[in-house]
C-alpha cells in the first residue's frame, strides 16, 4: 500500500501558543481521512496524516502554523507540496481570532484564496478537492483530459 503523507503544522501543546483555525482543520483533517480511507484503499493508498508539532512559537514562524502539504516518494511526490500549489490558489496573511502566541499577543494567520472566498481554517471542500488532486495526478489519471482542465498537478 503506497502512504500518502498529509501534513499540518500546529502549535504544540507545550507551546503556549494557540491557534483555533488549526485545531478546526485538524478535525477536518481526521474527519476527510476516516471517511476516504476506505476508497483510497481501493487504489492501494493509504493516506496518512502527520500532525507536525512546533515547540517554540514566535511572531517569526507562526506563518508556518496550519500549513497543508502533501508527501509521498512511493508516489511520485519526493517533497512537500502545499495545498495552495496543488490548488493553484494565493496564500496571504491575515489576522485571525484565536491566533496568540504564549505571550498572549495575537499573530496572523495563513489564510487562503480559494474561488474569491478566503479561509484561514480549510473547510472539508478545499481540503478533499487538493487530496482528489494529488491521488489523480499521482495515479496519471486526468479522465483523460489534458491538464488544461484541472490544473491540480502543476504540470499545466
Amino acid at each position: 500500500m503506497n502512504k500518502l503523507f498529509i501534513r499540518q503544522y500546529v502549535p504544540s501543546g507545550d507551546s503556549g501558543a494557540s491557534c483555533a483555525p488549526c485545531a478546526e482543520t485538524n478535525s477536518y483533517l481526521v474527519s476527510m481521512i476516516e471517511n476516504l480511507s476506505p476508497k483510497l484503499a481501493n487504489l492501494n493508498i493509504q493516506p496518512v496524516l502527520q500532525v507536525m508539532e512546533i515547540h517554540a512559537i514566535t511572531e517569526r514562524n507562526a506563518g508556518k502554523l496550519n500549513y497543508i502539504s502533501f508527501f509521498s516518494p512511493e508516489m511520485g511526490i519526493p517533497e512537500e507540496k502545499s495545498i495552495e500549489e496543488v490548488l493553484g490558489v494565493p496564500v496571504s496573511y491575515e489576522e485571525c481570532e484565536g491566533c496568540l502566541l504564549p505571550d498572549g499577543t495575537p499573530f496572523k494567520t495563513r489564510t487562503l484564496g480559494v474561488e474569491g472566498r478566503e479561509y484561514q481554517a480549510l473547510p472539508p471542500g478545499v481540503l478533499t478537492d487538493g487530496l482528489i488532486r494529488v491521488v489523480f495526478s499521482s495515479l496519471g489519471g486526468c479522465s483523460g483530459g489534458s491538464c488544461d482542465s484541472c490544473a491540480g498537478c502543476g504540470q499545466g
